[in-house]
């Protein structure tokens, strides 16, 4: 350094380098870095195990009712294609399905396979009436796209039972 600089040169350290840093600082940053690394490796394992939808063992529940069950997706993406599958164990000559109108505010039915027979609006609702044939199980299918993310709360009623189901649908 020239003279009459403010500059102060540090001293030279056993190591043999001219380094004057705060090992202190530094330190800090490394544990925050550290647990910055595990956090992303936990949303990484929930992202494998389905927790972030399309696939894995947590991305689907079952909404189970007295002689059906409901395979309704647990964490759905936002314009992205999801099912809800029912199968119906019991034989009847038809089944009902009454999904509340949250339902219908979040998602968009791209396809119901078979087609009920019957679909018409109830207070706060929509009614599918689904012929059968042959014997049991039957099952049907709902292709869906979610239109709105966020929580989602909605209340299915199979055949006289209700049950509420909660789901998320992520950007």
């Amino acid at each position: 350094m020239t003279k009459g600089t403010r500059l102060t040169i540090p001293d030279i350290r056993p190591d043999g380098l001219q380094l004057d840093e705060p090992r202190a600082r530094q330190r800090r940053y490394w544990r925050v870095q550290r647990a910055a690394w595990w956090c992303f490796g936990g949303i990484m394992a929930l992202a494998v195990l389905g927790l972030t939808g399309s696939g894995g063992i947590l991305s689907r529940q079952t909404v189970p009712f007295a002689d059906t069950r409901a395979e309704v997706p647990r964490v759905s993406r936002w314009e992205g294609s999801d099912e809800v599958a029912i199968t119906f164990d019991n034989p009847a000559p038809s089944h009902e399905v009454r999904i509340s109108q949250p339902f219908f505010d979040r998602f968009q039915i791209e396809r119901i396979q078979p087609e009920p027979d019957a679909n018409r609006l109830a207070e706060g609702a929509q009614v599918m009436t689904f012929p059968t044939g042959g014997p049991a199980p039957h099952q049907v299918r709902i292709a869906l796209r979610a239109m709105h993310f966020g929580w989602t709360r909605f209340e299915m009623t199979v055949n006289g039972e209700t049950r509420p189901i909660t789901l998320i649908v992520l950007p």
